[in-house]
């Protein structure tokens, strides 16, 4: 394993992020990101990185939540926390284990289904429409299981990050999104490289943003598309029509966890740069953002 993607799970473990350890190593964010995408780190730097993580390391285990206490009561809050994972764990096995046979089941009505086409014309629009009911059911148990078992869900494989991701620190991205879970785990990733992220949990509330803030505050908008009070496809199509070309033209990225056919040419029509199925990995995330500088 490399020392980029070795520091990379340390710090994912840990919970710090590496703009927080370049910080804590004495050098600027930017220039750690370099030498770690450059493999140029010297002995001296890697022995100061490694410092800083063993104190890390050390304080998290004396002290698991941030609190100092005694070292009983610290052995007997990891055995809560063990057990809390372990059932978790069991959870999302049996999560999987259903989702795997409702996907079996419904393979069988697919497949009784082409058969019915068999039988003529004039059923034909019936069993098209129940074919694509069907196709849409598959996607969804599909994803779900996917997301249970840890796979990606993009169709194109993972790959390193862009090659000019530097130039991405400093930016300021507009994260719309009313699940907690996703902001939380899109914008440690985005920090992590230098990025600055304001939040919004709906359409309305990202059309007000824009609107607020002076043209060119943001450069990126990360829009989910099913949010509650105004979907992600309403509210582009009020950006893009805002008065002034700054505000109007900033590039937005439809997320969606629903990569149907339907949302994908309705994101084009309303005016969106580009499309992301989460969740999403860091590089393609990143590969995404850098396109658009």
């Amino acid at each position: 394993m490399k020392t980029a993607e070795t520091i990379n799970v340390v710090c994912a473990e840990l919970g710090i992020t590496k703009a927080d350890l370049a910080k804590q190593m004495g050098i600027h964010p930017s220039s750690l990101y370099r030498k770690l995408a450059r493999e140029s780190m010297t002995l001296e730097e890697l022995q100061n990185c490694l410092d800083v993580l063993g104190v890390t390391i050390e304080f998290n285990l004396q002290y698991p939540d941030g609190k100092v206490r005694s070292s009983q009561a610290n052995h007997e809050m990891l055995l809560e926390r063990m057990d809390l994972l372990e059932k978790e764990l069991e959870a999302a096995r049996k999560a999987a284990e259903f989702h795997k046979k409702s996907l079996r089941d419904l393979r069988t009505e697919l497949s009784s289904a082409v058969g019915y086409t068999e039988l003529g014309m004039r059923h034909g629009y019936k069993a098209e429409e129940y074919l694509e009911k069907i196709r849409l059911v598959l996607t969804n148990v599909e994803l779900t299981i996917a997301y249970a078992l840890g796979e990606p869900l993009n169709d194109e494989p993972d790959s390193e990050e862009p090659e000019n991701i530097e130039a991405l620190a400093g930016k300021r991205v507009l994260l719309v999104d009313d699940n907690e879970l996703n902001c939380e785990i899109m914008k440690e990733v985005l920090v992590d490289h230098g990025l600055l992220v304001e939040n919004a949990g709906n359409g309305s509330e990202a059309v007000a943003a824009v609107k607020a803030n002076e043209p060119g505050y943001y450069q990126f908008i990360l829009m989910d598309i099913e949010m509650p009070v105004m979907d992600g496809f309403e509210a582009t199509m009020k950006i893009r029509k805002l008065p002034n070309r700054i505000r109007a033209n900033i590039p937005i990225i439809a997320l969606t966890a629903n990569p149907v056919p339907e949302n994908r040419e309705r994101a084009v029509a309303v005016g969106m740069d580009d499309f992301l199925v989460k969740p999403t990995n860091s590089a393609r995330l990143l590969r995404t953002l850098a396109k658009f500088q």
